[in-house]
């Protein structure tokens, strides 16, 4: 079951990164931290099964935490995170059992560009807030422990 997931959200990956590019949406840029005030209108791209998304990426390096939250209260959302690959490496549909809101905290595996796919569930359209913060790498929390700083 898990497999099967991963190999959907491939081809949606796929699918919406071709589809953004014939609706003229291409993936925008974040720097950390960011915090974003968007909206899915009936004009925005969408996915095979009717949902809207945006792309944003962000040059990312191996060994750092990031966290992508997507907050909306007009729809429930969903967020993946594509390595510089093309790879989908997580997902996130909802907080908890009562919350639509979606996060993602995860260790970058490689240094390159990553794509955030923003994402509402079914048709719906609405505002959204993204926000992005980043953690410094493995390497400058261990050299930061060797010389006795937080």
């Amino acid at each position: 079951m898990q497999r099967m997931k991963w190999l959907v959200l491939a081809a949606m990956f796929v699918a919406a990164d071709a589809m953004a590019q014939q609706c003229g949406n291409s993936a925008l840029t974040l720097t950390c931290p960011s915090s974003i005030g968007a909206a899915f209108t009936s004009d925005d791209c969408t996915s095979s099964d009717s949902s809207h998304y945006d792309l944003w990426q962000f040059a990312g390096t191996a060994g750092q935490t990031m966290t992508i939250e997507m907050h909306s209260t007009a729809f429930d959302t969903f967020l993946a995170l594509i390595d510089p690959n093309g790879v989908p490496v997580v997902d996130n549909d909802d907080l908890s059992s009562s919350s639509t809101d979606s996060r993602i905290t995860f260790t970058l595996t490689s240094t390159g560009t990553w794509v955030i796919f923003a994402n509402s569930l079914g048709a719906k359209t609405g505002d959204y807030n993204l926000t992005f913060s980043c953690g410094a790498t493995n390497t400058a929390r261990r050299r930061a422990a060797r010389h006795g700083s937080n």
